[in-house]
């Protein structure tokens, strides 16, 4: 049986009542099709708009529309709301309130095609509870847009067979904010996969969030709280997890995970720029900043490799490239301002087990770091305190059985270290305490230490 509800407002009521129905115009159409399916719209105000449409079992869809003010004129775009299910267990539920009623205002859009089991018995609920589709959009202000997409992408889709398991979430607070999700499944997914959740919170002013999820058992949460940021995380396969909380302002954050990737971005203060992109498995990228116009680009690829950065100052740049062996562990603190940072871990050449950890603490101004590790267990140290130092550490093990070390601590301003190391069992310390200091160590034989001290 297929229920049609439609709710129009007739030519000859327009002319009678034309001043009211400029305050308080409303149109829903609600279409379904199927069993045990359930809508509810509540329209209040000016210019509404809600279209639902269902086919399926066990779906509900509830729509909230408000006002507070009776203003607008007429065909003034108000708040809108579609929301579009196929599929089994599916749930929508859309809230707008618009504050602010003397222009565009709120939009959300939801799309639903959850998965269908033919040889179900049950045929009340083809999914089980908790694994059918979950969508949810609140918005509170103005000029606001949300659009969920949740369906199955692949060849199970066509079978009859889509996503099992998505909960979206987004809510909207101010003005200006656009939140885009999108998750789905693609060939080779397993019936009934844990389910993928986003969480997208935005306040403030002009935020943009983009999340697209491919497969299952994916989190991410993303917290919008400042004013056009701008953050896009893409969750290619399965099992990861993203955190991004954006409280400055013109931030912008790209995320891109593969499977059982772990990365959290903290954005603070003006015009902070953050990419993480991991390619391998467990990985893991932190970055935080809190000051202004920092610039962060973390590539990991192979497996177990961490990277941290933090940078409090302004206008630093760090530049972390795990992109091959394993076990490799970056750390960058940057509370300086102008400070650079390259840390190149891994052989690009042949993939060798490497456990290479480098640290870079640069708290002085105009400070430059470099560190190039390749090869198997080697450490590299580098703390400038001072101004407009220069380091440049190259550790490269041909023979694959090395245990290269290098520390160098510059607290004065304009020092400049060299430390090159080719071999095994080396080790190289450099401390340069004083002012226009120079130290070049190049080790390319076995068994070498080299110590530099110059105060």
């Amino acid at each position: 049986m297929k229920n049609i509800f439609m709710t129009t407002v007739s030519a000859a009521a327009l002319l009678i009542a034309a001043p009211a129905l400029a305050q308080q115009t409303q149109e829903s159409d609600i279409w379904q099709n199927g069993e045990d399916n359930s809508a509810t719209v509540t329209q209040t105000g000016v210019e509404g708009l809600s279209d639902i449409d269902q086919d399926g079992d066990d779906n509900v869809a509830e729509v909230t529309q408000s006002e507070t003010s009776g203003s607008t004129p007429f065909n003034t775009a108000a708040n809108v709301s579609n929301i579009d299910q196929d599929g089994d267990n599916s749930r929508a539920r859309v809230e707008q309130t618009n504050d602010n009623p003397g222009g565009e205002s709120n939009i959300a859009n939801i799309t639903q095609d959850s998965s269908f089991d033919p040889g179900d018995s049950d045929t009340d609920s083809t999914v089980p509870s908790g694994f059918g589709n979950n969508a949810r959009v609140i918005q509170d202000g103005s000029d606001n847009q949300s659009t969920i997409n949740q369906t199955g992408g692949g060849v199970l889709a066509n079978n009859g067979e889509g996503l099992t398991g998505a909960a979206a979430f987004n809510s909207q607070d101010g003005t200006g904010h656009r939140s885009t999700i999108d998750q789905y499944e693609v060939s080779g997914d397993t019936e009934f996969d844990p389910a993928s959740r986003v969480d997208v919170f935005q306040a403030g002013d002009d935020n943009v969030s983009t999340v697209s999820q491919t497969r299952q058992a994916n989190s991410a949460i993303v917290d919008q709280s400042g004013s056009n940021n701008n953050s896009d995380l893409s969750q290619i396969r399965s099992n990861n997890t993203a955190n991004i909380t954006q409280t400055g302002l013109n931030g912008t954050s790209v995320v891109t995970q593969s499977q059982y990737d772990e990365a959290t971005v903290n954005q603070g203060g003006t015009n902070n720029s953050s990419n993480v992109d991991q390619g391998g498995s467990r990985l893991v990228a932190f970055v935080d900043q809190i000051g202004d116009a920092n610039q962060s680009i973390v590539i990991q690829r192979g497996g177990d490799n961490e990277a941290y950065v933090d940078q409090s100052g302004n206008r630093n740049f760090s530049n972390v490239r795990e992109q091959f062996g394993s076990f490799n562990t970056s750390d960058v603190d940057q509370s300086g301002n102008d400070n650079s940072s390259t840390i190149q871990q891994g052989n690009p050449g042949g993939f060798p087990l490497t456990n290479g950890s480098a640290t870079v603490d640069q708290s002085g101004d105009d400070n430059t770091s470099k560190v190039n590790q390749q090869g198997t267990g080697q450490l590299a140290f580098l703390d400038q305190s001072g101004n407009n130092n220069l380091s440049d550490i190259a550790q490269s093990d041909g023979s694959g059985s090395g245990g290269n070390s290098a520390d160098v601590n510059q607290s004065g301003d304009f020092n400049a270290s060299f430390v090159t190391q080719s071999g095994t069992g080396n080790g190289a310390t450099v401390n340069q305490g004083g002012d226009y200091n120079t130290s070049s160590v190049t080790q390319a034989g076995t068994g070498n230490v080299a110590t530099v001290d110059q105060n």
